[in-house]
């Protein structure tokens, strides 16, 4: 099963949190595609979330 996710919008390749942008909401997150602002499904970003892309920024 591959890690990552195709975004809908645009068909980028989502594959840790740096992909993605969040935004709180009253009810919780939503989550969308870092390029085209497209909505991401919760249970694939919520997984994306705890990746991370290796670069020598992540903590």
């Amino acid at each position: 099963m591959s890690s990552a996710y195709t975004c809908d919008g645009c068909g980028a390749r989502l594959g840790a949190v740096e992909d993605l942008q969040r935004e709180p909401t009253t009810t919780g997150r939503t989550w969308y595609c870092r390029y085209c602002r497209t909505r991401v499904p919760s249970v694939v970003a919520e997984r994306l979330s705890h990746r991370r892309d290796g670069s020598p920024t992540d903590r």
